[in-house]
């Protein structure tokens, strides 16, 4: 299931009348099928009835119950139902907590603090990544423990607690050892070159935001990643440059990021009026 989901999927999906499936084998399916549709980013085809039936058949289960109900979770948020995904999640923990499945916790943990996150609930996020840390440090899952330093840091940076938000940022990219193929990479770049920005420090932010464009992955970042590349050369003075990046984040289809473009366009004609005053 986690090497090749695609093809447990396909085996899932050849069982012949499934329909006809009874007790265990009906909620070892449910399960199955709902675990296998979520890693193949089936979400269309989820359905809480299905998973259902191996929340209710494994209830005394402390492993399965704990696994069932974190996917109940997710079909939840699924549906827009915050509120029952949240309390499928604390279900899921109470069952787990019991086991050493360090990693499920850890997963459900992170979950939850995404919640927490959204609702603006920052104290209880901070606690749910910090445990999302713990539980992955103890299976020895690097990467998720680098998800976990950057939504850290994402909060402090709401918080205008820019030290903190500097640190975990730091703490994460420090555990990639400079692995720019990672998916997270990029983001934590962009993240420490605005840190690096708001403390003035423009030619190391350049460094960090030329970093992040070049390795990420996600097409739609990569106009973003161009206006704050912008926005630090237009701080060094270095106008044509600035231009550059700036009209590169016009492409983007994300308002607020074309309304910036258009506005460090304006800033650079200012500057460039400015610098044509003063030659007088």
């Amino acid at each position: 299931m986690d090497v090749y989901p695609d093809s447990a999927l396909l085996l899932l999906e050849q069982i012949p009348h499934p329909e006809e499936l009874r007790g265990k084998q009906r909620a070892d399916y449910a399960l199955l099928l709902t675990q296998a549709r979520d890693k193949n980013y089936l979400d269309s085809l989820q359905s809480d009835s299905l998973i259902k039936i191996a929340v209710d058949y494994y209830k005394d289960d402390g492993v399965k119950a704990g696994k069932a109900l974190f996917y109940y979770g997710k079909v939840a948020a699924l549906q827009d139902n915050d509120t029952l995904a949240i309390q499928a999640y604390l279900s899921a923990l109470a069952k787990l907590e019991k086991t050493e499945e360090y990693k499920m916790m850890a997963l459900v943990h992170q979950y939850v603090g995404r919640l927490n996150d959204d609702s603006e609930m920052y104290d209880m996020a901070l606690d749910n990544y910090r445990k999302s840390i713990f539980y992955n440090k103890k299976v020895g899952d690097t990467l998720k423990m680098v998800y976990s330093y950057r939504n850290i840091a994402w909060i402090y940076e709401v918080r205008k607690e820019y030290v903190n938000a500097a640190r975990y940022a730091k703490m994460g990219m420090s555990l990639l050892k400079q692995d720019s193929l990672s998916p997270v990479y990029s983001s934590l770049a962009h993240f420490l070159g605005e840190q690096e920005k708001r403390q003035g420090n423009y030619v190391k932010a350049v460094e960090f935001f030329h970093s992040a464009l070049k390795n990420e992955q996600v097409s739609t970042l990569i106009p973003y990643y161009n206006l704050s590349l912008g926005d630090a050369y237009l701080q060094l003075g270095q106008l044509e440059r600035a231009e550059m990046y700036v009209r590169n984040a016009l492409s983007s289809e994300d308002c607020y990021t074309q309304s910036g473009a258009y506005h460090y366009l304006y800033l650079l004609e200012k500057k460039r009026a400015e610098y044509a005053n003063s030659a007088l």
